[in-house]
């Protein structure tokens, strides 16, 4: 199954688990992991799949300009988000289940992880 359409059987050497539609769009999943804020409060971006300063130089401004509502996905882990990108656009944000209660702290934490200027997780 096609990690980011979620319909069609991904390509068996493609390294991100895509289909071939999406490779040919040039879509991907960045997949990140959630964790308890500092003192338990709020959401904090514990992992990821890229870097912060990856993510801080494609994606800070869209995040922040971002409006809608991410949508739970059952594929998803535990306190797993996902940004679903098409070349250099952000598509949509995915949250696991677990999350769907939570999702204000889920685009802040995303968005205050694209303001890191850290080297790594």
């Amino acid at each position: 199954m096609c990690r980011v359409c979620q319909k069609r059987p991904e390509i068996p050497d493609e390294r991100s688990g895509r289909c071939e539609a999406c490779v040919k769009a040039g879509r991907m999943a960045l997949r990140f992991r959630l964790a308890p804020g500092p003192g338990g409060a709020g959401l904090r971006v514990k992992a990821g799949e890229i870097s912060p300063r990856a993510l801080r130089q494609k994606w800070l401004s869209q995040l922040q300009a971002y409006g809608s509502q991410p949508q739970p996905r059952p594929h998803l882990g535990l306190h797993e988000a996902e940004l679903v990108v098409a070349k250099d656009h952000l598509e949509t944000i995915r949250v696991a289940a677990d999350l769907a209660g939570q999702v204000p702290a889920v685009l802040e934490a995303l968005r205050q992880a694209a303001a890191r200027t850290d080297a790594s997780w």
